[in-house]
């Protein structure tokens, strides 16, 4: 038991400066994608900090997991690299027995990320997607700059050549008013002036010096031109609030759902589904009713026009005489072919149905998308135990010398196998794959790899498997 306890404790610090380590990966791309996004809206700081609190949310699904098999390596190259693993099996303990303590850990934090990502991921997708929509609702921070135009003011562009930020005063300022079809009203120009912005009223004030207004009256002939000259004029442009709106959306995309709620929305879907097939069995019926109803002696004479039997009838009815009935005589003209209104009918009752087979499968695309997001929150989560039985064998084999290159295998790692999980999400979006082999298919794939290695290590052959590392391990020593 002491042997278990000392290497879940060697495992515990390299996983934290995994952690830490990836954490600040994520956060540097964090701030390079919003960091345009809030300086643009001027979104103040306890914002900026809430945005990133909600963001590590669905940074640490992945994290955690990514933080494993680095911790992994670290831990069983540094046993190599001072000789433990030697020491251990000459005391008779085996790798399975090695790996078992960090085999435990990765499954508890595997339980304890399932749970995470039912409980806590979907309601942190939902509050981030609802600040950042709101974000992207809010005004920007106007600046007025020297010689540009600014157009963020709605209905208004603004042109000032010179501007002191410290006094606000202006020089050669122009204002063109526009209505909502972008028709000029009126322009504004002014010598000089003073730039104000009132938060309370929300209002930017224009404090103008010997200013000119130049405008064509609506109502009115429209070669009527009016110029008004003006030695003081202040203007006053609304409706300019800076601040930012909460708002909640119930809505919740499949991100921000639980396994359970994503379980009760198929059950929906699956409701609908089998009401656009009734609708359609209810079309298709029509039609046959409609085309048998054709076998019809009636509607038979009508379409292939089979004309009435020449044979003369006995005055009981019967057959006159006894010779054999002569043969039925069809029409010398062509069919009738079915009207217009047939063929109308026939045609839109195909359009119909095939409006309600876009619906289906779009139903049907939906399901596979909730299905792809509920695998994933458990697949993801077992990539801890597959990360562990997989990057011990090969921490004991390169050891020290190899540690760079076990980092560089590891970053390898996970570059494949996130993308066969992005792939095989795409794939199932597509309805290629089924959302089950698409999602279990990486940890399959990299479970049978560490078994064969763990096999491998076990076996202590230096061939098989291992002869890559191998050979890399001499090239290294070179």
């Amino acid at each position: 038991m002491m042997l278990e306890r000392y290497i879940i404790r060697n495992h515990i610090g390299p996983f934290f400066f995994s952690l830490s380590l990836l954490t600040f990966v994520f956060i540097m791309d964090f701030i390079l994608r919003y960091i345009e996004l809030f300086l643009d809206k001027g979104v103040k700081f306890h914002i900026v900090l809430q945005t990133f609190i909600l963001s590590l949310g669905h940074m640490f699904a992945l994290i955690i997991p990514m933080a494993v098999l680095p911790a992994t390596l670290m831990t069983f190259g540094n046993f190599a690299s001072e000789n433990e693993i030697t020491a251990m099996k000459a005391s008779g303990v085996s790798l399975y027995r090695m790996i078992l303590p960090g085999l435990i850990l990765a499954s508890l934090l595997t339980g304890g990320m399932i749970v995470y990502n039912n409980h806590v991921l979907p309601d942190s997708n939902h509050r981030l997607l609802n600040l950042l929509i709101d974000i992207n609702k809010k005004k920007p921070t106007i600046e007025i700059k020297e010689n540009v135009f600014i157009d963020a003011f709605d209905g208004y562009k603004i042109y000032v050549r010179h501007k002191n930020d410290k006094t606000g005063e202006v020089r050669d300022v122009q204002i063109f008013e526009n209505d909502q079809k972008g028709t000029l009203l009126r322009t504004v120009t002014a010598e000089r002036g003073t730039l104000r912005y009132i938060e309370e009223e929300q209002i930017i004030r224009f404090e103008l010096v010997n200013a000119e207004i130049h405008e064509m009256p609506r109502n009115t002939d429209m070669s009527t031109y009016r110029r008004t000259t003006l030695k003081n004029y202040i203007m006053n442009i609304n409706d300019v609030d800076r601040t930012l709106k909460r708002s909640e959306r119930m809505y919740r995309g499949d991100r921000e759902m639980s396994a359970k709620m994503m379980g009760d929305k198929i059950a929906e879907i699956r409701k609908d589904i089998v009401g656009v097939r009734g609708k359609m069995a209810e079309m298709a019926r029509g039609e046959i009713e409609q085309a048998l109803a054709l076998l019809g002696p009636a509607a038979r004479d009508s379409v292939f026009g089979v004309a009435p039997s020449d044979t003369p009838k006995s005055p009981d009815g019967g057959t006159a005489g006894k010779g054999p009935r002569p043969l039925v005589q069809m029409r010398a003209a062509e069919p009738r072919r079915p009207s217009a209104d047939g063929v109308s009918k026939a045609s839109t009752t195909r359009r119909a149905l095939e409006s309600q087979r876009e619906i289906r499968d779009s139903y049907l695309r939906q399901i596979d998308r909730y299905r792809v997001e509920i695998h994933k929150k458990f697949s993801i989560p077992f990539a801890c135990i597959i990360f562990v039985l997989i990057g011990s064998p090969i921490a004991i084999r390169l050891g020290r010398s190899g540690m760079n290159m076990a980092i560089g295998l590891s970053i390898l790692v996970f570059l494949v196998y996130y993308v066969c999980l992005i792939g095989g999400e795409k794939l199932a979006d597509r309805q290629i794959l089924s959302p089950v082999v698409a999602m279990w298919a990486p940890n399959v794939i990299f479970g049978a790899a560490a078994a064969l290695l763990i096999r491998s290590a076990t076996l202590e052959k230096s061939a098989g498997q291992f002869r890559l590392f191998s050979r890399l391990k001499v090239l290294r020593r070179d």
